[in-house]
């Protein structure tokens, strides 16, 4: 992975609440001779001090397995134990999001993972990342997104220079589902279409109420009910398209690439998060 890597072990506040629907993503890289790592969220202090951890989980490559457990009023709980997949040396990309009754946990881009909660989502206060792993990335972000979704992208909209970032999961039926990036008059400037069924990702364009010519060269690299990073990238001259961090497309612009304000999603895909920067 490249770009720095946070120090380990890595503690923080969390700046504001973790609420239902949001999802911690953490990528980076274990090392040969890895043993463990953790991932852990706290309530009052980001260590080990006696206060109550609500999340532990435990990455152990000596044992084979993940471990999940809450420390809680001074005791550990029962363990639940998963078999680790992971390999030393191995990228890794591990995401955490919150529901009201239990965490979910995937481990590159599959869920592995219910973990119920035994104390509070709200009690959550810090984080930290312990052992052998170096990390790349930190992102806490999302929410639920009703799906059909449709949203302004506010200030001056989506300008050259700047990425729209999608992520999510086709369900495990998915068929078809599609993104769309508007103009103020309702022209779509961007229609990224992925269709199962056809085994494609559709490109196309809807000016003055016609569509243009389809663009559907490459496999799908997505998989139905796995999660998806969709990043599109306004350029001058064209839109670059990357899925999972692998560069998919290009879709040379056949509008003016100014007054992007609008976004709509639509079809079998849940929303994770939504990030234009």
């Amino acid at each position: 992975m490249e770009g720095p890597t946070f120090s380990i072990p890595y503690r923080s506040k969390l700046a504001e609440p973790f609420e239902p629907g949001q999802t911690l993503i953490l990528q980076g890289k274990t090392g040969e001779d890895s043993q463990r790592f953790s991932i852990n969220f706290h309530h009052g202090a980001a260590d080990f001090s006696g206060n109550d951890i609500p999340l532990h989980m435990s990455v152990r490559f000596d044992e084979g397995k993940v471990v999940f457990n809450t420390f809680s009023k001074g005791e550990w709980g029962k363990e639940e134990k998963k078999s680790n997949h992971l390999k030393k040396g191995d990228s890794l990309d591990i995401r955490v999001r919150a529901h009201d009754k239990a965490f979910q946990v995937f481990f590159a881009g599959k869920e592995i993972k219910e973990y119920e909660h035994r104390l509070p989502l709200s009690s959550i206060t810090h984080f930290s990342i312990e052992g052998d792993v170096s990390i790349s990335k930190i992102h806490w972000g999302g929410k639920y997104y009703p799906v059909p979704y449709e949203s302004g992208l506010g200030g001056e909209g989506f300008t050259p220079g700047k990425t729209l970032t999608v992520y999510g999961m086709p369900e495990k039926k998915c068929k078809r589902f599609h993104l769309n990036i508007l103009k103020k008059n309702g022209d779509i400037a961007l229609h990224l279409n992925p269709r199962f069924d056809e085994k494609a990702i559709v490109r196309n364009s809807l000016v003055n109420h016609e569509w243009g010519n389809e663009e559907r060269e490459g496999k799908n690299p997505l998989e139905k009910g796995t999660l998806m990073d969709l990043e599109i990238k306004n350029e001058e001259y064209a839109f670059q398209i990357h899925i999972n961090g692998e560069r998919f497309a290009s879709f040379a612009h056949r509008l003016e690439p100014y007054e992007l304000n609008g976004l709509q999603i639509g079809g079998d895909v849940e929303i994770h998060g939504i990030q234009l920067q």
